[in-house]
């Protein structure tokens, strides 16, 4: 998939001490981790059915306190004794059914660490490791990452750029970062303010190995909570207009919605085909949008997860979606290079190749489309992909009324100014460029991360 292309090129000389003395140091003197190991085999074994919508048993093992309380039949586990733990005794099969239900067991070192766990006392160190995450050393630098986030704070005095392994704070612009937020997640998807200006949503994750969104308070600079979520990099996050929940797609075609204040795992949907790359909250937070590699823009109920309708008529791949900020309008874009423009709900219930819903069909891009933004007042659409351009729509006419010049082909995100007249673009090059929309002309460019020179022997 093009979207993936530019991930691959970050570019990183050092990200050692972390964790101060190296992971497996670290593991070894903490034991079974309940955050790092033992959430991670309830996400990828026993999630599907144990969780908010579903709860099979009367069970929810989507976080700690819903795991203690257990379901139908009692506690799930009894701390320091794992011969009287219903949890342990169902992985074995000593007691039916043997769990996960229709899989095949985990494997015996997997048990093991159950077992271990609650023979030390299965205790809760989620709040421990977000401390201990927070206080990474932050990574240096040969050349620009690419950047594949961007969001500016309510009051536009701070730039957020998304890092390898960190968020970078901007409220200056060059490249003297004023704050450095330092995590586990390798890459940085999205980025978000909550409508306060008081928490950083970042969500993004390591390939292949874990999702997560962290929740930073942005006044002490301090990780609040990182939750980890499904098993590869979480996309297109998104944050409910009141700021208490974040949505978020995952690779195993589901899109969850997650409590800010606790990391609460409030509801998994599984309605697309295929990853999911993008979602937006309705005005009101009642509804959400979803768009991925299905083709399809779904709408959906956020309080129960129901599913109410397709949006869009089915083209190609789609990799964005964004809301007008305050109407239910959305724009959506991806393997087709054609932004459209939707009316989210429909006049009569849709028929098959119904379209009127569809406000406008953009015209056609040079490359595929990664990343859409409306303006504050909702007047103008800027849409990025794979050109070096930022082609700018009127949101009413659907005509295009000018464009930014990103200077370098590959533009994964851009974002408005709160007070309008301005668009800050970053990609593949890892520069960000501020666009003066009025003109189109670039009014500051600059590298958001810290460079290393290179020591060139004169041998």
């Amino acid at each position: 998939m093009t979207l993936l292309i530019a991930f691959l090129s970050v570019a990183v000389l050092s990200v050692s001490g972390l964790f101060g003395g190296g992971e497996a140091e670290a593991k070894a003197a903490a034991g079974v981790s309940y955050s790092q190991d033992i959430q991670p085999l309830l996400q990828r074994s026993c999630q599907g059915c144990h969780q908010p919508s579903s709860r099979q048993g009367g069970l929810d093992v989507t976080n700690f306190e819903n795991l203690r309380t257990g379901g139908q039949h009692g506690a799930s586990f009894v701390s320091g004794a794992p011969e009287r733990s219903l949890l342990l005794a169902h992985l074995t099969g000593d007691r039916e059914p043997r769990m996960p239900l229709g899989m095949p067991p985990l494997d015996a070192s997997d048990i093991e660490l159950f077992r271990k766990w609650i023979a030390s006392g299965a205790r809760d160190d989620s709040s421990e490791m977000a401390t201990r995450l927070a206080g990474g050393k932050p990574p240096v630098y040969r050349q620009p990452p690419v950047i594949t986030a961007l969001a500016y704070s309510p009051d536009g005095g701070t730039l957020a750029v998304s890092g390898y392994r960190e968020v970078l704070l901007h409220r200056d612009s060059d490249s003297v970062p004023d704050a450095r937020l330092v995590g586990t997640a390798d890459r940085i998807q999205s980025l978000g303010f909550t409508a306060d200006g008081k928490t950083l949503m970042a969500a993004g994750g390591r390939p292949a190995s874990f999702g997560e969104v962290q929740f930073w308070d942005v006044e002490s600079e301090q990780l609040r909570r990182a939750v980890r979520s499904c098993h590869d990099t979480l996309f297109g996050a998104s944050l409910s207009p009141d700021g208490t929940r974040v949505a978020f797609g995952c690779a195993d075609h589901t899109v969850r919605i997650v409590e800010v204040a606790t990391g609460k795992e409030l509801l998994k949907m599984s309605h697309h085909e295929n990853w999911v790359l993008g979602t937006v909250f309705g005005v009101d937070g009642k509804r959400i949008i979803s768009v991925g590699r299905d083709r399809a823009a779904k709408l959906v109920d956020a309080t129960t997860g129901a599913f109410i309708e397709n949006v869009n008529l089915l083209k190609g791949e789609l990799t964005a979606i964004a809301r007008h900020p305050s109407r239910e309008t959305v724009a959506i874009g991806g393997e087709d290079r054609t932004p459209f423009l939707y009316r989210v709900d429909k006049a009569a219930k849709m028929l098959i190749a119904d379209s009127t819903n569809l406000l406008h069909e953009l015209e056609k891009h040079d490359g595929e489309i990664f990343d859409l933004a409306f303006s504050p007042d909702g007047k103008t659409l800027a849409v990025s992909g794979a050109s070096s351009r930022v082609p700018l729509y009127d949101v009413e006419s659907g005509a295009a009324s000018g464009a930014c010049d990103a200077g370098h082909q590959g533009i994964y995100a851009v974002a408005f100014h709160p007070q309008g007249g301005r668009l800050a673009m970053g990609g593949f090059d890892g520069n960000v460029r501020i666009c003066e929309l009025d003109s189109g002309r670039t009014v500051s460019e600059f590298i958001p991360v810290p460079i290393q020179e290179t020591l060139v022997s004169s041998r």
